[in-house]
């Protein structure tokens, strides 16, 4: 059964630095969708923080989307990345342009995206999160 293919996208970091989807091409990718007020996304984005330090494997790209269009003030990010020092990559969506283009309804989602640029899943904070770590261990192995 054929997947969709993950939505190309061309978005700029926190630092400035340009993030093309097509970079990341033959790799396993995590897209992480959220917003500052979101309180299930301020309580998970730390345990992904952990992960993303613990788990460096060359073939899995861990990338968050700040869905702009649905702060209340684009500004706050900054605010927010003071008070929770992440270090993985934050990037700004184009108001709800890439959120819009991956149909998703709610934050926080995870998509994830195999080594063949197709959407293998996308989870919202109802799934807990060893099974999203169970899905991109089968897709660092095939």
């Amino acid at each position: 059964m054929n997947k969709p293919l993950a939505p190309s996208f061309f978005l700029t970091d926190l630092q400035g630095r340009t993030h093309r989807l097509k970079q990341y091409a033959g790799k396993v990718i995590w897209l992480e969708f959220w917003v500052t007020w979101c309180a299930a996304c301020q309580d998970t984005l730390p345990k992904k923080e952990v992960l993303f330090r613990a788990i460096q494997h060359p073939d899995l790209v861990f990338l968050t989307i700040d869905v702009t269009g649905r702060e209340a003030s684009p500004d706050r990010v900054t605010a927010f990345m003071e008070q929770f020092p992440f270090t993985f990559p934050v990037l700004r969506d184009e108001g709800t342009k890439i959120y819009d283009a991956y149909g998703i309804t709610s934050v926080p989602t995870t998509v994830l995206i195999n080594k063949q640029g197709e959407i293998h899943g996308m989870y919202d904070e109802t799934v807990p999160l060893p099974e999203v770590i169970g899905e991109i261990g089968t897709l660092l192995s095939s």
